[in-house]
This record gives structure tokens, sequence and C-alpha cells, in this order.
């Protein structure tokens, strides 16, 4: 394992790594639930899907992909049978991408896992030396920059 010492740390790195760490995480506990074949790449549509589905377009914009990234990755977890594309009801030309069953289940499994994988980090950030609740405090710093941004004072290129 490479050390941290030898290159700046910042925290978009220790973002990044920790995201990283705790999707593989979460891929290893549904292997071991039996849920055979989960990429972390497959976290991109999981996390980005509403309950009564949502257009590839927007999946590809929550998730900072193009869409022809998306609609692989869709295509990819439409066959293994975890989702499905629709017919959007309030425009037939276009489809919503739609959890199957097997696909709800997943995801409920993953969210599981995903409450348990936050505590046990939360639990890591309390011993390094962080007492607060990271999660609310996230959201509330993300919701202020995307008020931000429809404001129009966000100036990054990034955005």
């Amino acid at each position: 394992m490479a050390t941290y010492e030898a290159r700046p740390f910042t925290v978009m790195m220790a973002f990044r790594r920790t995201a990283r760490l705790m999707v593989d995480e979460l891929v290893r506990r549904l292997e071991a639930d039996g849920y055979h074949g989960v990429q972390p790449a497959y976290h991109a549509v999981f996390e980005n899907i509403d309950p009564q589905g949502t257009r590839l377009s927007d999946l590809a914009a929550r998730a900072d992909m193009t869409h022809q990234s998306m609609s692989e990755l869709v295509a990819s977890l439409e066959r293994r049978g975890w989702v499905e594309r629709r017919p959007d009801p309030s425009d037939r030309r276009a489809r919503l991408v739609c959890l199957t069953p097997e696909g709800t289940q997943t995801t409920r499994r993953g969210l599981h896992h995903i409450n348990e994988i936050e505590r046990e980090w939360q639990e890591r950030w309390r011993k390094a030396g962080y007492d607060g609740q990271l999660r609310p405090m996230l959201e509330d710093a993300l919701k202020q920059h995307e008020r931000e941004r429809a404001d129009g004072h966000v100036t990054s290129a990034a955005t």
C-alpha cells in the first residue's frame, strides 16, 4: 500500500479515496449476500434513480457522466435484470429507467449496508477527532452550493 506522506494531502483526495473505499466495501458486502456481479460503477445508477424511474439523460446529469456512458451502464444493469426501460407516462416518446423487483431488492439491501458503512466511517472520523455528524453537514454544504450555482454565484468551470 502506498504511503500518503510522499504527496500533498488534499480534502478532495481524501473525499475521493474515502468514497471509493466505501463503495468497494458496499460491493464486498453485497457479494457476500449473494448479489453477484455488482460493480462499483453501478453505484452511479442506483444512487441517482428515482423510485418511479428516471430518464437516462437525468441519470447521466446527476452522475456527471456522458449520456453514452450512462447508457452503457444501464444496458449492463438491464442484462442483469436489475433495471428496465419503460415508456414515460408523461411523454410517450421518452423512456424511464426503472428498477425491477430484483433491482429494488438489491437497492434495499445496499441501503442497509450503506447505513452500516457510514456508521463505521463516522466512528473512524470520531476517533480521528471529528465529533460532528458528517452526513447532514455535507448535505447542507451541497444544497448551499446548488443555491449559489442557481443564483449564478459559483464561478468555477467545474460546476
